[in-house]
C-alpha cells in the first residue's frame, strides 16, 4: 500500500459513496473546487484508493488568531479495507507533510462516530457535539497543533 498525495479525481468516488452516497455519480462534491486543496490516499498496488482525505489552508473558527491553519475534509475508507490502518496511514501522511509546509495547526469538523480515531492521532476536541445545518448528522470540532513532536497512533 502506498500513501501519499493523489489526484483529486481518484478520490471522488470514494468520498461520494462512503460520505454522499445521496449525491449523482461524476457529481463535483464541496470542497472539489478548492484551488490550494491537497488530496492524500491509500492506493494499492493498482492503483485503486481505499482511504482518502484532503486538506486546504483555512483559519480555524475557534482559533482564528491562529495563522497557517489547514482544514481537514473529507476522510473516507472504502468499507471492504476498513481495520486495516490505512485511514491512520492517510491522516499521518497529511498531517508530516503539512509540517514540511510550516503549517501550524489542523482542524475538522469530526463525524461523532469518528473522534475516538481523530483522538488515538492526537486530535483535541473543541466544545460540545453539534448538528447545524451545513452538518446534519452529530459533529465534533477537532485540532492538532503541528508545530510539535510528530503525533502517530
Amino acid at each position: 500500500m502506498k500513501t501519499g498525495i493523489v489526484d483529486p479525481a481518484l478520490t471522488r468516488e470514494l468520498r461520494r459513496s462512503v460520505l454522499r452516497p445521496d449525491v449523482p455519480i461524476g457529481a463535483t462534491l464541496p470542497g472539489d473546487d478548492l484551488p490550494h486543496a491537497l488530496h492524500f490516499g491509500a492506493t494499492t498496488a493498482d492503483g485503486a484508493v481505499v482511504s482518502t482525505c484532503f486538506v486546504y489552508p483555512e483559519p480555524c473558527p475557534w482559533l482564528p488568531e491562529r495563522v497557517a491553519s489547514w482544514h481537514l475534509r473529507q476522510m473516507a475508507t472504502d468499507p471492504a479495507h476498513r481495520g486495516r490502518r490505512y485511514a491512520g496511514d492517510v491522516v499521518e501522511a497529511a498531517v508530516a507533510h503539512l509540517r514540511t509546509l510550516d503549517a501550524g495547526l489542523l482542524w475538522c469538523n469530526a463525524r461523532e462516530q469518528a473522534v475516538p480515531f481523530y483522538a488515538r492521532h492526537g486530535f483535541l476536541g473543541e466544545g460540545a457535539i453539534f448538528t447545524d445545518e451545513r452538518h446534519t448528522i452529530p459533529h465534533l470540532r477537532m485540532w492538532l497543533e503541528l508545530t510539535g513532536a510528530p503525533v502517530s497512533s
